[in-house]
Formats: structure tokens, C-alpha cells, sequence
């Protein structure tokens, strides 16, 4: 009787010790030891790596191409490659390129169809030689890089005659050259105007340009005309500003106090006391953007003689 007692204790002892044992076996060796296994596991495998760019090797060509001058070509490839390449992280970098190539092929003879040649002849100005070929007086003069609009007869002069649009996207605050419908070059908007609550887009077009002095116009071919500042009117629109930023001043020297000077004593009166902390100088205040829609000033000197009256400007 005694042993059968004795081995029902023993067979309760072990099923009530056992089960307790299996289950903080389960509730905390088990996971603690998967936990430490998956991070053997983990530190074993490694990183997976990003897939390179399968746009990245004609991209670095073609940019070695532009580098060393060879511009058509390097036009023509980038036109190429942003076509098969939209989804690219390179493609912001490959139209900022595209645009330099355009740019600088704007005002040579070769490799731009919109450019001819001409030879100056007696009675011919400047302003006569754009309104025949359909150009601009300003641009002509860049693309020689004349130093003023005096002519040489028998000089010869590169032509440009784009047909130039302009497209803003307020969201994106973009505004982008177009030459005959392509892309041509794209700028940065420092600030522009909200964009509207609704999604449709507004046709506008270029009603005047303007090139001041302080409150006085400045006319084409003046002295002061390459310090002026340039505004583009657009009908029922904003017009298209410049602005430069104020130079930043250099840090103020801080001068450290006198040996003389009285040191302040708060005596709980109002009198006036002397300081013995330096004085601050007050930093320039950074200068609001005008209204409008805001391109950096070499921007919009850039785009000035490329736009004329009745430029169509469509606006996002």
C-alpha cells in the first residue's frame, strides 16, 4: 500500500513538474534560442545590393562627350536616352545637360537648323538684319558676342531664329524653354505664384519686355543696358522677374570689453548704466522675392532676348 502510494506521488510530481518545465521551455528557452539562431542566420547573409542603373554606362558617355565638345552628337544622344530613360534618378542631371548643349549650339552656325549665317551690308543695323530673318536684335548681338550694336559692313554674323515658347508648372515651380515644340532648356522658379484649385491650364503670351533702371526704361543698345534689370510682361499673368540675392555680410568681429570699462551694477533704480557685453551687429535680413514668377537674375537674362511679343507662355 505504502509503494503504491509513493509511486502515484512520484507519477503526479512528474506530470505536474514536467508539464511546468515544457512549458517554460516553449514560453522562453525555445524563442529565445530561434531569436539567437535568425540573427546567426542574418549576420551570415549579406546585403542585398542596389541594381545598378542600366541607363548609368551611356549616360557617362555622353557626358564625356559634351565634356570634350562634341556637342551635336552629345544632343542628339541625350534626346535618345531621356526618351528610354524617364524613370531614371539620372534624369534631372541629363536634361540639365541637354539644356547646356542646347544652349550653347543656339549661337553656332552648325548643328542648329533655326541658324543661319549672314554678311552685314551698307544700311544694315542690328534691328533690321532680326526683323528680317525673323530674330531678335539682343540675341544676335550675344550669339557674335558683340560689344555693342555697331556693324562692320562685310562682318559676318550667326543668326538664331528659334521659335521660342515658354511652359511654367506652378506645382513643380519649372519653367521651361521650348524651341519649336522640343525641349530646350529648363529653370527653377524661386517662388511663383499659388497654383489654382482647379487643374486647367491657362494660354498666355508675352505682351512687352522691359529692361529698367531704377523707375527709368532702359532701351536696347543703351550704356546702362547690361546693368538693368529685366521684367517679362505676360497677358492676364504675373510677369516673369529677376531677383538677386543680397550678398551675405561677413561675420561681425566681436570686440571683448575694456579692462576700463564700468562693470553694471543693478542698483534697482532707472538710471542708465554701462554695459560690459559687446554689441551685437544686426545681420541683414534676407530680402522677400518680388511677386511674380521668380528666376534667378542670370536666368532671366539668359531668356530675355530669347522672347519677343506674342511669345506663347503656357502656364500649369
Amino acid at each position: 500500500m505504502k509503494t503504491f502510494r509513493f509511486l502515484t506521488l512520484l507519477t503526479l510530481g512528474l506530470l505536474i513538474f514536467g508539464s511546468a518545465g515544457y512549458f517554460g521551455y516553449e514560453l522562453f528557452v525555445k524563442p529565445s534560442r530561434m531569436e539567437k539562431r535568425a540573427k546567426s542566420l542574418e549576420a551570415g547573409v549579406p546585403a542585398p545590393t542596389a541594381t545598378p542603373d542600366p541607363g548609368l554606362p551611356e549616360f557617362q558617355r555622353l557626358k564625356a562627350l559634351q565634356s570634350s565638345g562634341q556637342l551635336v552628337p552629345a544632343r542628339d544622344g541625350w534626346n535618345a536616352w531621356i526618351v528610354t530613360n524617364k524613370q531614371s534618378p539620372l534624369l534631372p542631371e541629363a536634361l540639365n545637360l541637354l539644356g547646356a548643349a542646347n544652349m550653347a549650339l543656339m549661337f553656332q552656325s552648325s548643328g542648329n537648323p533655326s541658324t543661319t549665317s549672314y554678311t552685314v551690308v551698307k544700311g544694315d543695323s542690328l534691328a533690321k538684319i532680326a526683323a528680317k530673318h525673323h530674330s531678335n536684335a539682343e540675341l544676335i548681338q550675344r550669339a557674335n558676342q558683340l560689344p555693342n550694336i555697331n556693324l562692320q559692313i562685310g562682318e559676318q554674323l550667326i543668326i538664331p531664329a528659334p521659335k521660342i515658347s515658354l511652359e511654367i508648372d506652378r506645382a513643380n515651380k519649372t519653367l521651361t524653354l521650348l524651341d519649336n515644340g522640343s525641349f530646350l532648356k529648363a529653370y527653377s522658379l524661386l517662388s511663383s505664384p499659388r497654383p489654382p484649385k482647379t487643374s486647367a491650364n491657362v494660354t498666355s503670351k508675352v505682351i512687352d519686355k522691359l529692361a529698367t533702371a531704377g523707375s527709368k526704361r532702359v532701351a536696347f543698345g543703351d550704356k546702362s543696358y547690361s546693368q538693368s534689370e529685366r521684367v517679362i510682361l505676360l497677358a492676364q499673368s504675373p510677369a516673369i522677374v529677376g531677383f538677386k540675392p543680397a550678398p551675405t555680410p561677413p561675420p561681425a568681429a566681436v570686440t571683448p570689453p575694456s579692462t576700463n570699462t564700468p562693470v553694471a551694477v543693478n542698483t534697482g533704480t532707472n538710471d542708465s548704466i554701462a554695459s560690459t557685453s559687446p554689441q551685437a551687429t544686426s545681420q541683414s535680413t534676407p530680402l522677400p522675392f518680388p511677386s511674380g514668377y521668380v528666376l534667378a537674375s542670370e536666368d532671366i537674362l539668359e531668356i530675355f532676348p530669347l522672347v519677343s511679343r506674342n511669345t506663347v507662355v503656357v502656364i500649369h
